[in-house]
């Protein structure tokens, strides 16, 4: 038979344990919900440069493969420091996901600084769209 004392000690220490259990399962939503609504701003910044570099590049690639003259091979090399910006964004979202977001609550963050930038659905479609 257990002792007055220990099961006082049992029944104390597992509400602490459901209590913390509780407390986490409410409470990790609401932590990522803060960690978006923190970082957002920047985030969605690096987002916008990292798709403006990447189109910059494919279409600098494509001039290159069209005509490949010493000017647009120039263009080429610009375009490709220009790619550096996606490393700074690489990083950021690995920072996001050791802070505990997931990869869908960073396509959220993704389409709303799409959207905040995007007043109406064509400029939505300009931002997604690869311009020959």
């Amino acid at each position: 038979m257990l002792s007055r004392s220990r099961l006082s000690k049992l029944l104390t220490h597992g509400t602490a344990l459901a209590a913390g259990i509780a407390i986490g399962w409410v409470g990790l939503p609401l932590w990522r919900l803060a960690v978006m609504t923190k970082h957002q701003q920047p985030y969605g910044q690096l987002v916008e440069q990292c798709d403006d570099a990447m189109r910059t590049h494919y279409q600098a690639k494509q001039a290159v493969s069209v005509l490949a003259s010493e000017t647009q091979r120039d263009v080429l090399k610009q375009a490709e420091i220009g790619l550096v910006v996606c490393q700074d964004y690489d990083l950021y979202q690995k920072r996001l996901l050791q802070w505990g977001l997931r990869e869908e609550e960073l396509g959220q963050m993704r389409l709303r600084a799409i959207e905040e930038r995007a007043s109406d659905l064509e400029k939505v479609v300009e931002t997604h769209e690869i311009k020959f």
